[in-house]
């Protein structure tokens, strides 16, 4: 099984999760829209790989709604590596919409799809593009 797939399977059905080959030219927005994100430009701020590490590890780890354990922050660190691993290539760009796992005190966003409470990270390289987005309703 795929990391995607264990990242679905783990944190439930409300996680988008994917990894496609690149299509030349390939923006976050482009991304956002192939994983029916929203595609405004606004909702998305570029992060380097060590943030994008953190924004996964904590919407994996924590329900955004209540801060309630979704599965063991071991496990949440295991599937955060294996899609940074992914990533891994120095090409590669991280992009957001807030911030979930971020040193910066509350936790605001730019929602990306219709659910209460949406986080993730959006990665494109030169290779490759992927996603891993969770959504929590309250």
């Amino acid at each position: 099984m795929n990391v995607t797939d264990r990242i679905k399977r783990e944190r439930g059905l409300d996680t988008i999760a994917g990894i496609l080959p690149r299509s030349v030219g390939a923006s976050a927005t482009e991304v956002a829209a192939h994983f029916c994100l929203s595609e405004s430009s606004d909702c998305y701020e570029e992060i380097d790989a060590a943030e994008a590490a953190k924004v996964l590890e904590s919407v994996l780890h924590r329900y955004m709604t209540y801060n309630v354990e979704v599965m063991p922050l071991k496990l949440a660190l295991e599937l955060s590596a294996q899609f940074m691993a992914e990533f891994s290539d120095r090409s590669t760009k991280f992009f957001t919409n807030g911030d979930w796992g971020r040193k910066r005190g509350d936790n605001a966003w730019f929602p990306a799809t219709s659910s209460t409470f949406d986080a993730g990270v959006i990665a494109v390289s030169d290779q490759k593009m992927g996603c891993v987005w969770c959504t929590d309703e309250d």
